[in-house]
Order: C-alpha cells, then sequence, then structure tokens
C-alpha cells in the first residue's frame, strides 16, 4: 500500500497520549470528529454518540456535544456586558410610529435526528451556544417583522398580541426547522412604549403617560366594580322586600278568598232557610185554602164545631158556655170562662135574680090592691 507506513508511525506517534473516556448526560448527543487526513478516515463521522452512552476518546478523536433539551431565550431586563444582547429588550416600533420595548421568551430544542445533527456541526456550530447564537438573531429579525404590524392600541388587546406571537413563532420554524431547530413557543411578556435616546438613558414618558391611563382605567373599571355592587346589593334588597309585599298581598287575598267563602255560604244558607220558609208559608196558606174552602162548602159548621172541640179539648177549660149568637142568628156561640169571670158573674146573675123577684113581688102586691 502506497501511504501504509504513515498509519503505524501515526500509532507510534501517539502511542504515549493519554486515551479518555467520556458519558454523555441525558439528553446530548455526541458527534465524533476525527483529526486525520481524509484517507485516514478523518473528518466528521457518521455515527452519533446517544445521550447516555460512555465511549472511549482516541487522542485524534474530538467530540461535539449538543444538548437537545428545551432552551430558553429571554430579553425584558436592561443589561450590560457580554450578556446584554440577551439581557436587553427588543426594540421595535408599533405600526403607528410609536416606539416600543418587548420582553419575550422563545423556547426552542435541537433534532435528535443524527443527520441533522452531523448537518448542525458541520454548517451552524458546534456547540450550542452557536446554536443559541442563530436562533436569537432570528428571533430579533422576526420579533421586529411582524410585532410592527400591531397598532399601539393592539398591545393592549391579548387577541391581537396572541396573533403577533403567532406569526413570529410560523416564521422561525419556516426558518429554522430546515436547520433542525424547532420552535417549541413564543411568549410576549411585557411591552413598554419607550426609546433609548443618545447617551444610553430611557425615555419613558410615553409609557408613563400610558400607565397613567392604565391607572386611571383600572380605578374606573374598580368604581364600576363598586356600582355594580351597590346596584347588586339594592337590587337584592328590593327583590326581598318586593317578595315581601307579594307574601303580604297573597296573604291578604287568601284572607278575602275564605271571606267570600264564608260569606256565600252564609248567604246560601240563609237563602236555603227562607226558600224553606217560603215553602213552608206557601204550604200553610195552601191549607188555610183548603181549610176555608172546606168550611165554605155543606158540612162546614159541623167541620168547625168538631175542630172547637178538639180545641177545648187541647185548653182544658172549667166552665164552657154555648148558646146562640145575638139576634137569632144561629149561630153558635163558644166561650171559655175563667173561674174568677165566673165567679163574678154568678154574683151579679144572683143579684139581678133577686132584685127581678123583689121586683115581681111588688108587682103581685099592686095588683092585689
Amino acid at each position: 500500500m502506497r501511504f501504509g507506513w504513515i498509519l503505524p508511525l501515526i500509532l507510534l506517534v501517539t502511542s504515549g497520549c493519554d486515551v479518555g473516556l467520556k458519558q454523555l448526560g441525558p439528553t446530548e448527543y455526541g458527534v465524533r470528529f476525527r483529526k486525520l487526513p481524509p484517507v485516514l478516515g478523518g473528518g466528521i463521522a457518521n455515527k452519533v454518540e446517544r445521550p447516555g452512552e460512555t465511549f472511549v476518546i482516541w487522542p485524534w478523536d474530538e467530540v461535539y456535544v449538543i444538548d437537545t433539551k428545551i432552551r430558553n431565550i429571554e430579553w425584558g431586563e436592561r443589561g450590560s456586558g457580554s450578556d446584554k444582547n440577551r439581557a436587553d429588550f427588543v426594540e421595535t416600533r408599533a405600526l403607528d410610529g410609536n416606539e416600543v420595548s418587548l420582553a419575550v421568551r422563545v423556547q426552542y430544542y435541537v433534532s435528535r435526528d443524527p443527520k441533522k445533527l452531523v448537518y448542525i456541526v458541520q454548517n451552524i456550530g458546534t456547540n450550542n451556544q452557536a446554536i443559541e447564537e442563530l436562533v436569537t438573531a432570528s428571533a430579533r429579525a422576526d420579533i421586529r417583522t411582524h410585532m410592527n404590524k400591531l397598532r399601539t392600541s393592539e398591545f393592549f388587546i391579548n387577541e391581537a398580541k396572541y396573533r403577533g406571537e403567532s406569526e413570529v413563532r410560523v416564521a422561525m420554524s419556516e426558518r429554522l426547522e430546515k436547520h433542525g431547530i424547532y420552535i417549541q413557543s413564543v411568549n410576549l411578556k411585557e411591552h413598554r412604549f419607550e426609546r433609548v435616546v443618545p447617551g444610553g438613558t430611557i425615555d419613558r414618558s410615553y409609557q408613563e403617560r400610558i400607565n397613567q391611563v392604565q391607572t386611571l382605567e383600572q380605578e374606573t373599571e374598580r368604581e364600576k366594580l363598586r356600582k355594580a355592587t351597590v346596584v347588586a346589593d339594592k337590587s337584592r334588597e328590593f327583590n326581598n322586600t318586593q317578595a315581601n309585599v307579594n307574601r303580604r298581598i297573597e296573604e291578604a287575598e287568601g284572607f278575602k278568598k275564605q271571606a267570600q267563602f264564608r260569606g256565600d255560604g252564609y248567604f246560601e244558607s240563609k237563602g236555603n232557610v227562607a226558600k224553606g220558609i217560603i215553602a213552608a208559608g206557601e204550604a200553610y196558606v195552601k191549607g188555610l185554602q183548603e181549610q176555608i174552602r172546606a168550611l165554605s162548602g155543606p158540612g162546614g159548621e159541623s167541620i168547625l164545631k168538631l175542630e172547637l172541640a178538639k180545641s177545648l179539648l187541647k185548653s182544658n177549660p172549667k166552665f164552657v158556655l154555648m148558646g146562640t149568637g145575638k139576634g137569632g142568628s144561629g149561630q153558635l156561640d163558644v166561650r171559655r170562662v175563667d173561674t174568677n169571670d165566673l165567679m163574678e158573674q154568678v154574683g151579679v146573675f144572683e143579684a139581678l135574680t133577686k132584685k127581678s123577684k123583689a121586683n115581681e113581688n111588688l108587682n103581685k102586691a099592686d095588683q092585689n090592691k
């Protein structure tokens, strides 16, 4: 073989070097790079070491470790130093021209496909920091592009902000997924209408004015809620009072109906009594009329005598005088005489008899003379 002497030479040179072991974490992948001439198999290996594996690192090998767990990039604090680009807000403008600073969090992760990992190491970078720099640049560009579509007022509307976040995530995904980088989420945490003026100072006057307006709106909302609470309380009191009034009305209506029922019953009862009295009176009158007709006919006198006799028997009289009526009318004269009256009449009769006898004696004496 033409270069057959090279491999023994390399082995001889490196025989005094240390051979190490490497163990990967639960989300780490290792892409091996052999620092050898291509004819000896140098360059990036096609085989990728998987999470949790322990493997030998030869002296001519170098392993690029890529962590595939979900990682965050956040903007939202005024920073300085080497980390300023990440700590600072994303500066952009609203559609109507107002400058706005955005606090944003982007979550992403790297593909676990070995081919994608090899592609990343070959074309993007050999560590997670290089990948993060690419995601940071893409995020800043797409955030400015799509959040600029919102007007100032729309930053206070959740639906509009969610639409802007969704557009940023879609744009970043289209840009980065072909490189094996996937966007998990884009979240707009905060926005401030402020701008950086020359000298590095921050002009927050517009934001402070907005804060005042928001404070007034919150106070107005609280006052509306307080008013609504008072209205609800008074409405509840009114409903309770109205319910009490309705209950009283129902009770009065019940008493009224009961009184009506009692009155109707009493009226009907008395009406029935009156009907009975009328019926009895009519029957009595009819009976009298029948008796009159009976007494007016033949034998009426006999019936009358019979009835008088029955009445006298019922009254249990002491003396009864019977004779003809005055004037010789032929009518029967029936009288009931009480004992005292009878004694008085007897006395009168005796006196009259004595007087009559005395008169007769006088008359006889006169005649004898």
